[in-house]
């Protein structure tokens, strides 16, 4: 029987608890560590950040930090718990913090990576993400440039390790209202997802959301309706009908829906939106999507359908 991806995660958190319960009874017979290691609770918290249990991760992830300090474990495990604490700030709205946390990683990396190693990208990549996510956009792309120039030193233009660069790239475009350049990024990225990835892949469907949203910028309804079909679909195959991490699609088919003046299920969707927000811990996710969904709705008392 294929394993969803809630019970692929509940599995993995599962062989982890495990793995901290062998310790324990190890030291029963034998004097062993009775504690995991910190990237043992690394592995946890990537779990529930996966879907999106932020809360869960939390604790978890600060006590990997805390430990790796305590025990003077070796600088590229302490650089990987501060980046680790940066995503999951970064998820959890905490950008300050998230801010903090990634550059002190990247300090750290810089002392024990040569220059151009790939981890620097990535991180870049991350403090890319919490630079456009405090809407700091020129930072965030001078930032995401310079972990393209990595990258491309050792990887190929049409190596799918790029996608993700790609698609940041062309998110930072849209915010800065360059769409056709941002339309360009989204092309050069699905050629490589779709041959890497596949249809049904939960990152594919993650990114035809996004191009969705840019088709609505640019009123192509019909395309963006027909990729956000798709998106929502594997969506929620893979989290659930209610999950937050579906909310931003569910937002974007709203607006279509708007544009074709089905304006029920417009709203409907906007509050399905917000309630599977209002159960998360992201409290700036939430003000962003009502703030959206309020936009959406003064459309809808202004605005008549121009022939969709």
């Amino acid at each position: 029987m294929k394993m969803t991806y809630k019970s692929k995660a509940i599995f993995l958190v599962l062989v982890c608890s495990l793995v901290l319960n062998a310790g324990i009874a190890d030291g029963k017979s034998r004097q062993t560590k009775k504690h995991p290691s910190s990237k043992t609770l690394r592995s946890m918290a990537r779990v529930y950040m996966a879907y999106g249990e932020y809360t869960k991760a939390q604790p978890l992830a600060e006590k990997a930090l805390t430990l790796a300090r305590a025990e003077g474990t070796a600088d590229s495990e302490i650089a990987m718990c501060f980046i680790d604490l940066a995503v999951l700030y970064n998820y959890q709205g905490k950008l300050v913090d998230a801010e903090e946390m990634c550059k002190s990683g990247l300090n750290l990396q810089k002392k024990t990576l040569y220059k151009n190693h790939p981890y620097l990208a990535y991180t870049l990549r991350t403090l890319s993400s919490i630079y456009y996510e405090q809407g700091e956009y020129s930072k965030a792309k001078s930032t995401l440039d310079e972990a393209v120039v990595i990258m491309l030193d050792i990887h190929s233009t049409d190596d799918k390790a790029m996608a993700p660069f790609f698609v940041d790239m062309a998110k930072i475009l849209v915010a800065q209202d360059n769409l056709e350049q941002a339309e360009s990024c989204y092309q050069k990225a699905m050629l490589l997802i779709d041959t890497s990835y596949g249809p049904n892949h939960l990152y594919t469907a993650n990114v035809l959301a996004d191009i969705a949203e840019l088709y609505t910028l640019q009123e192509r309804y019909v395309e963006a309706e027909e990729l956000i079909n798709r998106a929502i679909a594997v969506q929620e195959k893979t989290y659930g009908s209610n999950h937050h991490l579906v909310s931003s699609s569910w937002l974007t088919k709203a607006k279509i829906c708007q544009e074709k003046g089905n304006f029920i299920q417009a709203e409907q969707l906007i509050n399905k939106s917000l309630a599977a927000l209002e159960k998360s811990d992201n409290a700036t996710a939430l003000a962003k999507f009502q703030k959206a969904a309020k936009d959406i709705r003064v459309r809808q008392v202004t605005y008549k359908p121009q022939g969709y």
